[in-house]
Order: C-alpha cells, then structure tokens, then sequence
C-alpha cells in the first residue's frame, strides 16, 4: 500500500531537511574554529589582534550554554508565525484552491474571488497612500525606507494582505459562517510551524556561532553580508 512506503521515503529524504543541513554547518563551524584557535589564525584589527575564538572551551562552552534559548529569540519567529497565520487563512477559506481552479469556479465563488481581488486592490492602495501621500505614515523620521514602518513591519502588512482577501472570500462563499471558523482556519499551522521552529533554532545557533567565532570578521563580512547570510 501507497501510505507504508511514506516512512522509508520520509527517512531517505530527511538528510536534505534544511535543519539537518544547517546542523552540519554548525558542526563545521566549530571543528574550523577550534583547530584555527589551536594554530592561533587571526589578523590584525586596529590595534587589537583579532583570532578565531573557540566554542569547545571553557568560555566558548558557557557561551553556548547562556544563549542557546536567546538565538530562537533573535531569530524572525513572530514573522515566521504571521506567515504561517496567513497561509493557514487563505488555505482554510478556500481562497488558494480558488486561484488554482480560475476557469472552474462556480458563480458563487467567482463573485467572491473578484470581491477578495477588489479588496486586496484598495488595501494595496492604502499602502502606497501611507508611502506616498503627504503624512507618508509609512516612511521613517527622515522620509527614508530604511528604519521605517513599511520596513520592520512589511511581513505584517504581506499578512495583512493575504488576511483580508481571504477571510473577505471566506465570509462571500459561506466557508466561514461563525467567528470561530475564522479563528480555526489561523490555527491550521502546527505541522509545518514546527519543522520550522526546529530549522530556526540550528539555523539562528549557526549564524550566532558565526559572529562569536569571529569567522565573520576574518572573513571580513560587513554588517551587510551578514544581513546577507542572515536571509
């Protein structure tokens, strides 16, 4: 039967999870910075000399020890969680399956869709007005993009954007009659939530083992390259 070879598959492809992958990363990391502390490689930096620090002794130890729980905490999850939030409405409203069915749509569901569409139309028209007209909301201080509200919060605005339209062809189809269905069609996201909490954990410890490493100095990664390997 078809379900008993999911298990052998799962196991052949697991290697290439994208936890596992950066997991082997990590490990790297920390075999190449304690053999490089070993043969003290570094550089010069101004006036200090700048060396590969090592996570397998005492102070690299008491490192990972005391920040292993704050990488998950730097890492984007609350991103990650709307994302998902998203996904799950759009999934639950019937609002994806609908744009992959254009042609096939009842009347019922084509008026719904062209509503959602219209919808997600003005909400983007609320943005450019927020960026554009004479408040500029969504600008910084200085009326620069970096640092501004459209910049920290673009992953809540994509959630709004996928949201709205979604419960507004939700509620047009009847999918959601009750309040409560539309609170269970944002919950519909611990499976794939949870491969990806694990994936950040060992992908934020890798990039944090980077910086204390000091592999990204030697390397001479600016703050931008390391926004760069962040993404």
């Amino acid at each position: 039967h078809p379900q008993h070879l999911r298990p052998m598959n799962n196991r052949t492809t697991g290697w290439l999870h994208p936890a596992v992958i950066y997991l082997i990363l990590l490990v790297l990391v920390i075999v190449v910075s304690w053999i490089g502390s070993i043969m003290e490689i570094g550089r010069g930096a101004g006036n200090e000399e700048l060396a590969l620090r090592s996570v397998l002794g005492v102070p690299g130890l008491r490192w990972a020890v005391r920040t292993a729980a704050s990488c998950l905490g730097n890492a984007p999850v609350g991103n990650a969680l709307m994302l998902f939030m998203a996904v799950g409405a759009g999934r639950g409203s019937g609002l994806f399956r609908a744009l992959s069915r254009l042609r096939s749509l009842s009347p019922k569901e084509a008026t719904a869709f062209y509503i959602s569409v219209v919808v997600l139309g003005l909400f983007v028209c609320l943005i450019v007005l927020g960026v554009y007209a004479g408040s500029h909301l969504l600008l910084g201080i200085t009326g620069q993009l970096k640092g501004s509200p459209l910049y920290d919060g673009f992953m809540f605005l994509v959630m709004l954007g996928i949201c709205i339209p979604s419960l507004v062809y939700g509620l047009s189809t009847e999918t959601f009659r009750t309040a409560a269905d539309c609170v269970d069609a944002f919950c519909t996201i611990p499976p794939p939530f949870a491969h990806f909490l694990v994936t950040m954990l060992v992908g934020a410890q890798l990039l944090q083992t980077l910086e204390y490493t000091n592999i990204d100095l030697l390397l001479r990664l600016s703050d931008n390259g390391m926004r760069i390997v962040s993404f």
